[in-house]
């Protein structure tokens, strides 16, 4: 890398997710060497809005940059292992946006080879980094509730009218399981930690055949139990319970993207909490930048969490390490089997083709 503090940043994509990524690199200080999209028109947009020092015209471009150290892929779905294993190929570290892969199968051929490479990888599940994702995982870990028994989660929103939009098409990885279901699922995991899970899940298709609504029934063993409900037909309050012998812990939507958390610990009597709340509000975006998602401001805590193992000389981010990547996607193919989403060009040895 160019300084043992600070890695040169590549961006794979131009879209609003690559956007918005770029923008938290700015903010956190760091640095953007080069954008590469499908067209060099489009990486010279996005390469001068964040003063990247070059744009290229491919991906393959991108990734045999020399000046760059780590590649942030933002494509759809469909394109992050075949763009993740290219990256890797040429010898660079990756943040995968999420999903790592479309499943278990092909994300482990993706963590297989930065392992052998010797590459640091980490699906960008922003969320994790938040101030208050890492408050309530101290909580959780401290005891003072209790051990945590239920989670209750929701996320949705009404998607989009344009029947060919990414989100409904099939062939690209549409559905709400993918794309917005999945941040239920890690919250789970995050909770009830990794072990095997008894799976069931009920959903609305549409006529093209992806999720546009689902529930999902998660039971750990002599652990804990999650209730997850997830839609892109409806608007939802985006709020998580977590429910510990001792209390509650209440975060507060857009859970995705906490800012505010309410603790509700128990003082003996039944019905009779304690309420406590934490805020941590979202930082400011500099003057003249702008980003596409909700929230996503947020986005430069991954930054610095990345950049932070980067310079410890990690492989991967004990936040959200890659096995939990996998326990999530494991999840996620048992629910798919179940409510029959499958898609094209899964490799066969997945679960649900």
């Amino acid at each position: 890398m160019a300084s043992a503090s600070r890695p040169r940043w590549g961006i794979l994509g131009a879209g609003g997710i690559c956007n918005d990524f770029a923008v938290g690199i700015v903010m956190a200080g760091g640095s953007i060497s080069a954008v590469g999209a499908s067209s060099v028109a489009k990486a010279e947009v996005l390469a001068a809005k964040v003063k990247a020092g070059q744009a290229h015209g491919s991906y393959e471009a991108l990734v045999a940059d020399p000046t760059v150290d780590v590649v942030y892929i933002g494509t759809i779905h469909t394109m992050h292992r075949p763009h993740a294993l290219m990256a890797l190929a040429a010898g660079k570290h990756v943040v995968c946006e999420k999903p790592l892969a479309v499943n278990e199968a092909e994300a482990k051929e993706i963590i297989d080879t930065a392992r052998a490479k010797g590459l640091f990888l980490m699906e960008a599940m922003w969320t994790r980094f938040f101030p208050l994702t890492r408050k309530v995982r101290e909580i959780v870990a401290g005891g003072s509730l209790g051990k945590p028994r239920c989670l209750q989660a929701d996320f949705g929103f009404v998607g989009p009218s344009d029947a060919k939009h990414r989100l409904w098409d099939p062939n690209q990885a549409g559905g709400g399981m993918l794309d917005i279901g999945i941040y239920l699922v890690q919250l789970a995991t995050m909770i009830f930690g990794m072990a095997t899970a008894d799976v069931k899940g009920t959903a609305v298709l549409t006529e093209q055949g992806v999720d546009a609504e689902g529930s999902l029934s998660i039971c750990w063993k002599d652990s804990g139990t999650a209730s997850l409900m997830y839609t892109l037909r409806a608007v939802t309050p985006e709020r998580a319970c977590i429910m510990f012998d001792g209390g509650y812990l209440t975060i507060e939507g857009p859970a995705h993207t906490p800012t505010s958390v309410t603790v509700s610990r128990s003082d003996g009597a039944r019905g009779k909490v304690e309420p406590e709340t934490y805020t941590v509000p979202l930082p400011s975006l500099p003057n003249g930048l702008t980003v596409n998602y909700p929230s996503s401001e947020g986005m430069v805590y991954e930054v610095e969490a990345v950049e932070a193992c980067l310079k410890a000389g990690q492989l991967e981010c004990q936040e959200y390490p890659l096995d939990e990547s996998l326990t999530v996607l494991r999840i996620m193919d048992a629910f798919r089997q179940q409510v029959g989403v499958s898609y094209p060009g899964e490799q066969a040895s997945c679960t649900v083709s």
